[in-house]
């Protein structure tokens, strides 16, 4: 049987601990390790997994300072023994079947893509995200949870999350590790259960997308640069990516920054996304996804358009117009 390593990162989780455990502690899937790692908790989280760690053998924990999510991650990484890793945030949870069903897929895959339900604390299902098994459909979703990643395959590559405090840690992880292997299997099965919650980071604190975006760019530049191969032959793939990152965040921020900040997110991230493009001896230019929403598609159109007529900021006046309020 392979051993799956499931990694926790805890950041003041407290209120989803015991939830979160016993979903894994539930699996019907038994040769797992839990790896719990503590990112410098205040509010008595360290006291609960030690509890835990010593009531159940397969639970481990490493605890450190307050250093972000990707540390945390990569921290608790180094501990992992297993065949396979999934990632599991502390404020969600795994239907029972979870490891069991995902581990149904693996005809030696380097990483199986799950579905997930998005769901409130008051168990009703916001939606359910589930998709075929086509090459587009791996890039599509970014999130590195609901997933299984065959351990060898990450340290083969020396796949981690930015060394850094980086909202989007996930946009850089996924392009790491699809730049590596096109050993992926996508399954329509979702056992992962993904919390709405209105007090995370990315509720809390929009504004900080608009200094993060370029971040994201530079760190996933940095670990596929050299990949030619990869470059050429998923140039559009790649160049989707990348648009859509600048693009998705465009849209967000335009609710809530004002024309001149708006303004100065599209200056620093297109100019960057541009020179990424000339580096790889792209165009500004991409076909459409036909697995994406329309929406998705008609604004990467609009942005690379404007972007030819040389007129970018009267694209930034309509969004400003249509969502900002002030």
């Amino acid at each position: 049987m392979k051993k799956v390593s499931i990694i926790i990162p805890v950041y003041n989780g407290m209120d989803f601990l015991d939830k979160c455990l016993d979903s894994v502690l539930n699996q019907t899937y038994k040769n797992i390790e839990i790896i719990l790692s503590n990112d410098g908790s205040t509010d008595g989280s360290l006291k609960k997994i030690k509890e835990y760690s010593k009531k159940y053998e397969n639970i481990i924990f490493e605890s450190h300072k307050n250093v972000g999510l990707s540390e945390t991650r990569n921290l608790a990484l180094k501990k992992a023994t297993g065949d396979y890793v999934t990632y599991l945030d502390v404020d969600d949870f795994l239907d029972n079947d979870f490891i069991e069903k995902m581990l149904e897929c693996n005809d030696n895959y380097d990483i199986i893509i799950g579905g997930y339900r998005s769901i409130y604390s008051t168990g009703k299902i916001n939606f359910e995200y589930f998709t075929n098994n086509t090459e587009w459909n791996r890039y599509r979703r970014v999130t590195v949870w609901a997933r299984l990643y065959k351990f060898s395959f990450l340290k083969k590559n020396k796949i981690e999350f930015p060394h850094d405090r980086i909202y989007g840690e996930d946009v850089v992880y996924t392009m790491r590790c699809l730049s590596k292997t096109e050993n992926v299997f996508i399954t329509e099965y979702i056992g992962y259960n993904n919390l709405v919650n209105e007090d995370s980071i990315t509720h809390r604190n929009k504004a900080l997308i608009k200094r993060e975006v370029p971040k994201m760019m530079k760190y996933i530049d940095e670990f596929i640069s050299n990949n030619k191969k990869f470059l050429v032959k998923k140039s559009e793939n790649v160049k989707y990516y990348f648009l859509k990152i600048f693009t998705a965040y465009l849209i967000e921020q335009a609710h809530f920054l004002n024309y001149k900040e708006l303004s100065e997110y599209y200056d620093e991230s297109f100019s960057l996304l541009k020179s990424i493009f000339i580096k790889y001896g792209y165009k500004v230019n991409c076909k459409n996804k036909k697995d994406e929403p329309k929406k998705v598609n008609l604004m990467i159109k609009l942005v690379i358009i404007f972007n030819k007529i040389k007129h970018p900021k009267l694209l930034l006046k309509i969004l400003n117009r249509k969502f900002y309020k002030s």
